[in-house]
Order: structure tokens, then C-alpha cells, then sequence
């Protein structure tokens, strides 16, 4: 008999004994730390596909700027002296004045002219949508909204005015409050949205009534 034959009798014979001892394999079932560990794996490949993703949408983002950069036909000096919005202001003539018999029903009405201008401090016609608000100041900083608007677009070029009071665009509001007669001083807030850039322009001042 040689080696081989040895071999074979000897692992024949250990595999005899461990199924007589009744010797089974081992098995691992599941357990919480392994569901938890396939989870933290599963959110690692998760975020690291958004990181690629994000790095790509990066390159895309850089190689538009630089394309639009590269085919642009503006001259740098005709976009420079292209006006922009930059500052809006409340004109001084603006204030409340008691409503219009037959047409409001009592009550008081803000009368706002907004004067945008650019960098030069000339007047500026403007493409955005502007909020307004008014509210009375109460004893101990407290205070009470008298009216709110939000101008869309379109409403805000239809109040565009020109005239010996000057060029200003020019909205009204409705006001009422709770104990308040239409007298003393409040306070207007504007905000105007460019509708080109997304920029927030804001201006407040006080309104007097109007007789």
C-alpha cells in the first residue's frame, strides 16, 4: 500500500468519526449588529454616489460658465455701463390720506411712491414684484399691521407715473387697525424683488396723513 492509499483511508476514517460523535457544522444565524452593519454600509454607498454625482454636476456647471463665457458676443464695456437697480427708496411725498367717498368704505388709504434708482442715482425702470406693508408703533415697541399688498410684475409697470411730481411708481393701500383713527404717524416697509438678478432691495419711512 502506498502513500496515497494511506491518506485516503485516514481521511475516510476522520470523517467516520465525527459522523458517529454526532459532531455538526456550525451555523451563524443573523444577528441585530449585522442588519445594523449592512445598513451603515448600504448609507456609505449611498453617499458616496452623491458625492460623485455632485462632483459631476460641478464639472457640468463649470464647463456651461465657461462655454457661455466663451461664446458670449456682449462687449465688457457695454454690460458695464448697462444700468442696474441700486437702491429703491419711499419718495417724500407719500402718506395716507382718508379713503375716497363712494369708493372705499371708510377707513384710510397708503399712498407709496417708489423711486428705484442706479448706481448714478438716476431713476430706473424696474422688472420685479414688490411687497409693502404699514403698521402702526404701539406704546412699549409693540405694534399693529394696518394693511399688506404684494405687486405682481405686471402691476408693479402699470404703476409706473410720470409727472410734475416727478417719475415714481405709485401704489395704494387700504389701512384699518383696532382703535386706530387714521391719525398720527406710521410706518411703511417696502421690499422689491428684481425679477432679473433675484436681489432683495428693501426702504422704510414714516407716513403723516394727507389732507
Amino acid at each position: 500500500m502506498n502513500l496515497t492509499q494511506h491518506q485516503s483511508i485516514a481521511i475516510v476514517g476522520l470523517v467516520a468519526i465525527l459522523f458517529a460523535g454526532g459532531c455538526n457544522p456550525t451555523v451563524f444565524t443573523p444577528n441585530e449588529n449585522d442588519a445594523l452593519r449592512r445598513q451603515v454600509r448600504d448609507l456609505e454607498e449611498q453617499v458616496n454616489a452623491a458625492k460623485v454625482k455632485q462632483a459631476e454636476l460641478e464639472q457640468q456647471l463649470a464647463q456651461s460658465a465657461k462655454s457661455a463665457e466663451e461664446k458670449s458676443s456682449i462687449d465688457p464695456t457695454i454690460l458695464a455701463a448697462t444700468p442696474h437697480v441700486a437702491t429703491v427708496q419711499i419718495g417724500g411725498s407719500s402718506g395716507y390720506l382718508a379713503s375716497k367717498v363712494g369708493v372705499e368704505t371708510g377707513g384710510c388709504t397708503a399712498r407709496i411712491y417708489l423711486e428705484p434708482s442706479d448706481g448714478l442715482g438716476r431713476f430706473l425702470q424696474i422688472v420685479g414684484s414688490v411687497q409693502i406693508s404699514v403698521f402702526d408703533l404701539k406704546a412699549g415697541g409693540n405694534s399693529q399691521t394696518l394693511g399688506t399688498a404684494e405687486f405682481s410684475p405686471g402691476q408693479v409697470r402699470d404703476a409706473w407715473r410720470g409727472g410734475i411730481l416727478g417719475t415714481h411708481y405709485t401704489f395704494e393701500i387700504p389701512l384699518t387697525g383696532s382703535g386706530w383713527d387714521c391719525q398720527g404717524s406710521v410706518t411703511a416697509k417696502l421690499e422689491f424683488r428684481d425679477g432679473t438678478t433675484g436681489k432683495i432691495f428693501t426702504a422704510e419711512r414714516q407716513l403723516i396723513f394727507q389732507k
